[in-house]
């Protein structure tokens, strides 16, 4: 198996290639893309995007041996969009060529690449559980060739000899004090002291927001445009066995389709969360600005009057709900793009 990290713009993408047979492989394609890089249409009350990979595998002619398309919807937030295909492989395949779709627009990104043969190692799986990375493979060594193995999480490595033939083997990495992220396992495989293949997986370390102290603490602080003094004080204090079940109880109450496992309530604000985090956070104070606590409350505005700084006069802005008949009128006082809110009740239009 072979990883490939490359570059592009504000793409990224890795490709794996799995053996399972002497005549055929799985080829995974990972990429990661910027979520401004997609145009969003509005449905109801929120924004989606719409895009299709298409994959398609070649021989050392140009032609087609294999290929598959997915379509794929996204909500509109603050994060990058981590996707990932799989296809099996014949052996004769020697290059892919990937296309990232814009439904509403145009091409995101298309790679076009050689496809690398692994030699000692295949069926790469992983998988998390409370706190620990579970990692699986099967060991290719039928000659012989290679004696020992390593595997690297972090700071966490791991070292063991390996045998002849081919077998299942295993790796588990504590992942306690590790942040929610996406990171890399290296694999190296070794004769002695000559390094013989060195193998890269991408894996993401992901636990639900209550089991983790900080990102619980911040959720709650966020629903201080929703929530009352109290509801938030309670939550804040809840043993981590109870809050599951509290964060749920408090969102129930909001939950306009309540005989459906679907909350579009709390989607809705946790995504104007992400939104005032990623476009008020750049001189400002992202979910805590004044602009935020308008955003949060009522939406994106119908419109947006702005004025860029003028001798005698602060930059400012003014946003529009016409649906409301109200106007809300932000101030950058120290040119610094930190708006204050000067009219907290509003004004009619």
């Amino acid at each position: 198996m072979n990883l490939i990290l490359l570059l592009l713009a504000a793409v990224q993408w890795q490709t794996v290639v799995n053996p399972f047979t002497d005549s055929t492989s799985e080829l995974a394609v990972y990429f990661q893309i910027s979520q401004r890089d997609l145009k969003y249409t509005r449905r109801d009350t929120s924004y989606f995007a719409s895009y299709e990979i298409q994959l398609k595998v070649l021989n050392g002619g140009g032609e087609q041996l294999a290929g598959d398309y997915w379509q794929r919807e996204r909500p509109e937030d603050s994060t990058d969009i981590a996707d990932s295909v799989k296809i099996m492989i014949p052996a004769e395949a020697v290059s892919y060529d990937l296309r990232v779709i814009d439904l509403q627009a145009y091409d995101v990104v298309r790679i076009t690449e050689k496809i690398k043969r692994v030699r000692f190692l295949g069926n790469l799986r992983w998988w998390m559980h409370d706190e620990t990375l579970d990692l699986t493979f099967t060991i290719i060594n039928t000659r012989g060739d290679a004696d020992r193995l390593t595997a690297t999480l972090g700071a966490s490595r791991t070292e063991r000899d390996i045998r002849s033939g081919n077998y299942p083997d295993s790796f588990s990495f504590p992942t306690i004090g590790m942040a929610n992220n996406d990171y890399l396992v290296k694999i190296e495989i070794f004769q002695k002291t000559k390094k013989l293949e060195e193998v890269t997986l991408p894996v993401r370390i992901a636990r639900p927001f209550f089991l983790d102290d900080k990102e619980w603490s911040l959720k709650v602080s966020q629903l201080e445009y929703i929530g009352t003094s109290s509801d938030i004080a309670r939550l804040k204090v809840a043993r981590i066995v109870e809050r599951d079940s509290l964060w749920r109880n408090f969102w129930k109450k909001f939950d306009p389709t309540p005989n459906t496992p679907y909350n579009e309530r709390e989607e809705e604000y946790l995504s104007r969360i992400d939104y005032c985090e990623e476009h008020f956070g750049h001189g400002d104070k992202g979910w805590r600005s004044d602009r935020a606590k308008i955003y949060v409350r009522l939406g994106a505005p119908d419109d947006i009057q702005s004025l860029p700084y003028e001798l005698g006069s602060y930059p400012y802005e003014v946003w529009f709900y016409y649906r409301l008949n109200m106007k809300y009128y932000f101030v950058d006082r120290y040119g610094v793009g930190e708006y204050f809110l000067a009219n907290p009740d509003g004004n009619r239009i």
